[in-house]
């Protein structure tokens, strides 16, 4: 009894360390980005377009997240939205990692919407944030 417990506990203490560190590196990749917004947006207008609309190609090729491709006059505000969207999912997902000391659905849940904003952004810490949400939900 008393090793089951324990094991309960281990696991919960894992998934919510999923859950706080998929949560920092998405809002340290997402404040990262967000600072690049001006330099990019500057950038564009000097020619780096074409340099810009081929990157996105690659991603498209290879099957990576990105930004979707729009026109490069609003790419510098598509680019904003989507850090301001990871960095809301990556504060949701350290908040209710924080908070969750016990078992809690409703919390569990909620990060694994954290989880979500974070996919829109960036791939590997949504994933790991919604490892740690599922192991939270099913426990």
């Amino acid at each position: 009894m008393l090793m089951e417990v324990q094991s309960s506990n281990s696991s919960h203490r894992f998934a919510r360390t999923l859950v706080i560190f998929g949560g920092i590196l998405g809002c340290m990749i997402s404040l990262l980005s967000l600072g690049m917004v001006p330099f990019m947006a500057h950038f564009l207008g000097y020619g780096y377009g074409v340099l810009w609309q081929y990157g996105g190609m690659m991603m498209g090729k290879y099957y990576l997240f990105g930004y979707p491709r729009f026109g490069l006059d609003i790419m510098p505000t598509v680019m904003a939205l989507s850090s301001l969207l990871g960095l809301a999912g990556g504060s949701l997902s350290v908040f209710c990692g924080l908070r969750l000391k016990r078992a809690n659905r409703n919390m569990a849940f909620v990060s694994a919407i954290g989880g979500v904003l974070l996919l829109y952004f960036s791939w590997l810490p949504s994933m790991i944030v919604l490892a740690g949400a599922l192991l939270l939900y099913f426990e």
